[in-house]
């Protein structure tokens, strides 16, 4: 039987390596939000190499981590202890909704006219609204129209299918083929290991790849796909697989 802790590991390191200091967040995250418990550096190494990292280059990537203000430590002896900061645990619960929370979108799109002279335009939507820049003066936009400069041009999309040049730039900006592959893979994850690091680790892994792409998809190229999109799929994978695993267990952060 494959290993599928090994099987999602090589599968979201198949475009680019997993980067360490990232997963470390996404793990300490979870934990955080989950039983505000903090990590042993003994536990952590051992998942770190049970994903295929390299448990050497954690000293650097804990110390990047402390440095920036991500996560606090402390020792009790020989070992070290790690949890998030007060302030990055606020990051992960505001973005909270979107990852552990059910499918929502954005409420609408609207096609948007840029003056000649913007630049950085998308920065200058209001809260809660999102925005594919298709080329220089052109966008779509998603989320509340209020608030949007009043010398940008609004228009509210017609019946005629999107032309293949827009579609393509809005699957991409969904990140739809990469939501697609995530859900194979995690569909593919049929009987669950026993041991609690290897139980831990897939429910880190699964969790990081999903985090990572949910993050990236523009909220205004998911409101154009609608109900079809691949993220909404994704999403029902992989939180049915960490219902499968169950919550984090005080038995996992002792599994080293």
């Amino acid at each position: 039987m494959r290993d599928p802790v090994r099987t999602l590991a090589e599968a979201l390191t198949e475009e680019a390596p997993l980067k360490l200091w990232s997963v470390l967040v996404t793990c300490l995250g979870d934990v955080g939000r989950s039983s505000r418990e903090e990590v042993s550096g003994l536990v952590l190494s051992a998942l770190v190499e049970r994903i295929g990292l390299q448990p050497q280059a954690m000293r650097v990537a804990l110390h990047r981590l402390k440095r920036d203000g991500w996560i606090e430590s402390r020792r009790d002896g020989r070992v070290g202890y790690h949890a998030l900061s007060p302030s990055a645990l606020k990051q992960v619960q505001a973005v909270e909704d979107r990852v552990y929370g059910p499918a929502a979108g954005l409420d609408g799109w609207q096609m948007v006219g840029l003056p000649p002279d913007a630049q950085d335009a998308l920065l200058l939507l209001p809260e809660g609204t999102a925005g594919v820049l298709l080329s220089r003066n052109l966008a779509l936009v998603a989320g509340n129209p209020e608030g949007v400069p009043d010398d940008w041009l609004l228009a509210v999309p017609g019946d005629r299918v999107l032309p293949d040049w827009v579609r393509a730039a809005v699957v991409d900006a969904a990140c739809e083929e990469d939501f697609a592959k995530l859900t194979a893979t995690i569909r593919s994850v049929e009987a669950l290991p026993e041991a609690p690091l290897d139980r831990f680790a897939l429910r880190v892994l699964a969790l990081h790849g999903w985090r990572r792409l949910a993050l990236r998809s523009n909220p205004a190229a998911e409101a154009v796909l609608g109900e079809d999109r691949a993220e909404i799929a994704c999403r029902a994978a992989v939180h049915e697989l960490m219902a499968r695993l169950g919550p984090i267990q005080t038995s996992w952060l002792r599994a080293a």
